[in-house]
């Protein structure tokens, strides 16, 4: 049985899971990729260690932020992101893209929380076309203080709601779903409290806001905590951020989600190609009117600003992934990490001149630096930060597990091999076959496949060919 099937499966016994919703926000949407990993693997511990790393909050992004929250009221079209899209050379060139395509447009930046990218506003040369929105956190614990009592009343009182409404259907649940229920039991509530709180700060942030003809969110926790109570009920549209698979927990939904919460599954959803529309309209809820085609626009406007370079490839690049942080695995770090030691005793064996690099997501924290450099040692790792585009075009293969950064890198000449994990299907992943590690074995044989030069541009050419049409 694969993912879907499996969550597909536990949802239709718990239907009423769709109906709990905070001005049309289905807000248990937010924990299905934990139920997933919990229906999968059941109640594991990550065994890695590594130390959480906490950034800082700047006064003069709150200060501005402020500011301008007052002096953007007028705007018709506004963008909701991270900083922590901030990917290249400190900017957010999806943002821009955004900002550039619609009329009277601005951007408001959630904090990421992480100083390099956060600090990267105060540089940029369209700076008055953002506006911080760090004031929210000083808001949110607030209120959060103020109204301590009442929240823990209403978290309880939303707790029996739901041990309710479980109480009522009499179905055979195995181990895990009942792990599943007991996380929800506990989980829930709380997204209740928390989106609840959300919403009431940024109604008040916006209510003078008289405007507003788009409001689009591109990672920016604007379609649960903003977009719902903005104003003058505007078009509520979406960028995609990253690969869209045939089970994708933020995406793909079984077909009575959206008989309650209407609105919500209604936005339009900007695309990166046709096979990403064909999976939100075939295998989803959403409809085809409401999904538009515009390519990857960070790769378009990257290509467009900066020149790539023309240098010597000697870099072996391993693009690392926030599995654990966000939930969605506990033995990522146990899986991976093995794989590259063996890469690393292959080049000391035979002798070859490249080096190692692992490259953080930008999601992942900066505290597993120290995890990797004491198990693989002489590794160069790339932080949180540092700039994809710039490393690819000094990676001779990037290895992965199924990142967006497969399409990424063939758009800039570098092939990718994939790392077999928790049984992900990469072809549902990708659209098409890759090369993938699936045994110790692998590496070595994909890596002396690559040693070929006629084996190695056959195969970027179909990585080339299959992500334009797959993307």
């Amino acid at each position: 049985m694969d993912f879907k099937e499996i969550l597909f499966k536990f949802e239709s016994k718990y239907k009423f899971l769709y109906e709990l919703e905070v001005n049309g926000v289905p807000f248990y949407t937010c924990h299905r990729d934990t139920i997933l990993r919990i229906l999968t693997e059941g109640e594991r511990y990550s065994v890695s260690d590594y130390k959480e790393e906490k950034g800082r909050v700047y006064f003069l992004r709150v200060l501005e932020g402020m500011v301008k929250l007052r002096s953007f009221r007028k705007k018709k079209t506004l963008i909701f992101t991270s900083s922590m899209y901030r990917r290249d050379k400190g900017r957010n060139l999806a943002a821009e893209f955004l900002l550039n395509s619609y009329n009277d447009a601005v951007i408001y930046e959630w904090p990421s929380r992480n100083c390099n990218y956060d600090t990267a506003y105060f540089k940029d040369k369209k700076r008055m076309q953002y506006c911080p929105l760090d004031i929210y956190i000083v808001f949110y614990k607030l209120y959060c203080i103020m109204h301590k009592r009442y929240l823990r009343e209403k978290e309880e009182e939303y707790r029996k709601k739901i041990e309710s409404e479980i109480e009522k259907i009499h179905v055979e649940n195995t181990n895990n779903e009942k792990l599943a229920l007991t996380y929800l039991k506990y989980e829930l509530p709380k997204s209740y409290v928390e989106i609840t709180i959300s919403q009431a700060i940024f109604s008040r942030l916006f209510q003078k806001y008289t405007n507003i003809d788009k409001a689009i969110d591109f990672w920016g926790g604007a379609r649960e905590n903003i977009i719902p109570v903005l104003p003058g009920n505007p078009e509520a549209m979406e960028l995609q951020h990253g690969i869209i698979t045939n089970y994708h927990t933020g995406y793909i939904y079984p077909e009575y989600a959206n008989r309650k919460c209407h609105s919500f599954f209604e936005r339009k959803i900007l695309v990166y190609g046709n096979r990403t529309k064909n999976l939100l309209t075939t295998q989803s809820v959403f409809k085809k009117e409401n999904i538009e085609i515009v390519g990857n626009p960070r790769i378009a406007e990257y290509k467009k600003e900066y020149m790539e370079q023309d240098v010597e490839r000697n870099l072996i690049l391993f693009c690392s992934q926030p599995f654990e942080q966000d939930g969605r695995a506990n033995n990522y770090y146990e899986t991976v990490i093995p794989i590259l030691s063996i890469v690393k005793e292959i080049l000391k064996k035979e002798n070859l001149t490249f080096k190692i690099g692992i490259k953080l997501h930008p999601r992942e924290n900066n505290g597993v630096k120290d995890l990797y450099m004491r198990k693989l040692k002489d590794v160069i790792i790339f932080d949180n930060t540092s700039q994809l585009y710039d490393l690819l075009s000094h990676t001779f293969v990037q290895i992965t597990v199924n990142s967006t950064t497969l399409y990424e890198a063939a758009a800039f000449g570098t092939p990718t091999i994939t790392i077999s994990f928790n049984g992900i299907n990469m072809k549902d992943e990708y659209g098409f076959d890759v090369w993938e590690i699936k045994e110790l074995s692998d590496v070595r044989r994909y890596l002396n496949l690559l040693s070929s030069k006629d084996e190695y541009l056959k195969y970027l050419n179909y990585l080339k060919q299959n992500s334009r049409l797959c993307m």
